[in-house]
């Protein structure tokens, strides 16, 4: 119900929102009203004859902030999708989990719930924010961004994302209430908290970011899911490459919490011939997959910081290059040895003005099947067409 009544007031003020700028006077209006409209079509096939799926989503993002003076800001965002065709159609309970919110208020429906049509409303962002000098409080739904490298985030405690979920760019918020202090000379103090229904889910952590010469870095502690956290993330340029590295360690504090884990990941990147940038990282995740691993295994993965890859090791490349001003395009590839999981990730993005985007990107993977050779298991590709607004 509150997200019907928030989705409600949202479409209200897009119809009657205030101009930009006052017609009585040159003051700024309070209010900011962004959003897009994208939509994805996307094909699904492997190796087996007649496997292709295709199906597809309409995306509205609806976003408005408030800030009436110097001290406060408010802002809610809706992410609204439409999703459509065979690939729903084979999915059993697709509806039911996009209807689950696991915040520690429900701000999700799916007021259409038909076998090849299913709509979804998500408010990702509600908060409140205060803000005065070195002082800056932030209350509701909202990104905490902890992570210092580009793909996988050990130090992201609250939020952690799917790094081939490429459609959610704002990626996912936490219902935290976050606390931040300006010490001056480039540091800070950052706690947030953010309860959950079940007290065992909770998470509550103290960070301090600061640098040492040339290396920015943080340092963080607190309680990660009925277990005990610290973690520790840097970056520093050496020379022409840039270096970022994250670490978290995990302690249970009762039996039934698991055992102790580890969560790491070192990155470099460099700009070779002031176009070419190249990308290469690792991840080291303790609680990870010995054995061979699977595509059911990967997509139903349970995403977070101490389980962000299902193997215990897994490396990336990449490689992204602007070939003129409005066409760019990008690989990355990730092997994992547990099971020789392979993924390769090609991508073209056209800026076709200036508030108009297409992309092209595939998703294409390689197992070890149970002959113990090498194959191509699964692919999908993704033609996405946005307008910003």
């Amino acid at each position: 119900m509150l997200t019907r009544t928030l989705y409600g007031a949202l479409l209200f003020l897009f119809i009657c929102r205030p101009g930009t700028i006052s017609s009585q006077s040159a003051d700024i209006s309070p209010w900011a009203f962004r959003g897009y409209v994208k939509n994805l079509q996307q094909w699904q096939f492997n190796s087996v004859p007649n496997s292709l799926v295709s199906g597809g989503f309409f995306h509205n993002r609806l976003m408005l902030k408030y800030t009436p003076d110097s001290l406060w800001t408010f802002d809610v965002e809706l992410r609204n999708r439409l999703f459509y065709g065979e690939w729903v159609r084979v999915q059993p309970g697709f509806a039911e989990g996009l209807d689950n919110d696991n915040g520690l208020i429900d701000l999700a429906f799916v007021p259409v719930d038909k076998p090849a049509l299913v709509a979804s409303v998500l408010a990702d962002r509600l908060w409140a924010q205060w803000a005065r000098g070195r002082w800056q409080v932030r209350a509701g739904r909202q990104r905490i961004n902890w992570g210092k490298t580009l793909t996988w985030n050990p130090n992201d405690w609250f939020n952690a994302w799917n790094f081939l979920d490429f459609d959610y760019e704002e990626r996912p918020g936490s219902d935290a209430l976050r606390v931040q202090y300006q010490t001056g000379g480039f540091s800070e103090f950052d706690l947030a908290i953010s309860p959950a229904r079940h007290i065992r889910n909770a998470v509550a952590a103290l960070r301090y970011g600061g640098h040492f010469g040339r290396i920015d870095w943080q340092g963080l502690a607190g309680v990660y899911r009925n277990r005990l956290a610290a973690g520790l993330g840097w970056a520093a340029d050496v020379g022409q490459a840039g270096l970022k590295g994250e670490i978290s360690v995990f302690q249970p504090i009762d039996s039934t919490a698991g055992v102790t884990s580890v969560s790491a990941t070192a990155e470099v990147n460099m700009l070779f011939g002031g176009s070419w940038f190249c990308s290469g990282g690792l991840l080291i995740n303790s609680n990870g997959i010995g054995g061979r691993a699977n595509l059911f295994q990967l997509a139903q993965i349970n995403l977070t910081a101490d389980n962000l890859m299902p193997g215990k090791l897994s490396f990336l490349a990449s490689v992204s290059h602007p070939f003129t001003p409005l066409l760019q395009g990008a690989l990355s590839a990730v092997y994992s040895p547990n099971g020789q999981l392979i993924i390769l990730i090609p991508t073209v993005a056209w800026s076709v003005a200036n508030n108009w985007d297409i992309d092209l990107t595939g998703q294409l993977f390689w197992l070890e099947n149970n002959a113990g050779n090498v194959a191509n298991l699964g692919n999908g590709i993704f033609l996405r067409v946005r307008w910003s607004f």
